[in-house]
């Protein structure tokens, strides 16, 4: 898949662009298709490539590849919480609820805690940072109401 980037445009494929592939093909539904892509790789995946494979999995509900994508993860980054609560969010939304208790469990007996996601915004060159259900900005009414106004505009507009 990399050969005309090599032959045509002299660039020799990194792990990066398998990344970028294996997100597409995930994306796509091509599960198997971006496992095979990993598998063929002439060097070691890294864990950037396994989370794209990982987040396809969440996307089409793959239970089975989302275990090996999962286990890779685990050998790479043992202390990255996300890749825990993940594959936790992917059991959950199959309805695997013991499976849900058992990787909670190992996170509790790691000591690993889920952290808040987060979002930055530059405005006026000024940079504003948001925490998963922290309302404590001095301007939170009138952010709650513009982002309120833009998802009707959205949802109008047949994005949601």
């Amino acid at each position: 898949c990399f050969r005309l980037m090599s032959e045509h445009y002299s660039i020799m494929p990194r792990v990066e662009h398998y990344g970028c592939m294996v997100d597409l093909l995930g994306r796509a539904g091509c599960l198997a298709e971006a496992h095979d892509l990993i598998k063929k790789m002439s060097f070691e995946p890294n864990a950037d490539v396994w989370s794209a494979l990982l987040g396809a999995c969440r996307i089409h509900l793959n239970i089975e590849l989302a275990e090996r994508a999962a286990k890779e993860l685990f050998e790479l980054q043992p202390e990255n919480a996300g890749n825990y609560v993940l594959l936790s969010n992917i059991y959950a939304a199959a309805g695997k609820w013991d499976n849900v208790g058992k990787i909670r469990k190992i996170m509790r007996d790691k000591g690993l805690k889920r952290t808040p996601g987060c979002s930055w915004i530059e405005h006026k060159n000024r940079v504003h940072t948001f925490i998963a259900g922290d309302r404590s900005h001095p301007q939170i009414e009138k952010i709650s109401e513009t982002l309120e106004s833009l998802a009707g505009k959205m949802e109008a507009a047949g994005y949601v």
